[in-house]
């Protein structure tokens, strides 16, 4: 539901900001706000598909045997994984 809100604000949002660069002329401002509207959006649509991964993978795990070398190895190398990319995405919304 919160997603939709936020579609519904960034659509808005992108009315408001085409209106007032039609009216001004300041058509680079207009590039520059929707550009950074659709990197935050693909920012967000990350996370959420890592949390997603995330949970499968660790839900898969637990199916397994954790107890074995190889699972906790594999659990390990996941996690490490995820958060190299968690890291990455930080740096792009920085």
């Amino acid at each position: 539901m919160e997603e939709k809100k936020k579609n519904t604000l960034y659509i808005l949002a992108a009315i408001g900001v085409t209106i007032i660069g039609v009216t001004t002329g300041l058509w680079l401002v207009w590039g520059f706000v929707i550009t950074l509207m659709v990197i935050e959006s693909l920012v967000s649509s990350l996370k959420s598909w890592t949390k997603e991964r995330d949970k499968h993978y660790l839900e898969i795990l637990q199916k397994n045997q954790l107890g074995s070398a190889n699972n906790t190895d594999l659990l390990l190398s996941i996690q490490t994984s995820l958060a190299s990319i968690e890291e990455r995405l930080k740096a792009l919304e920085k």
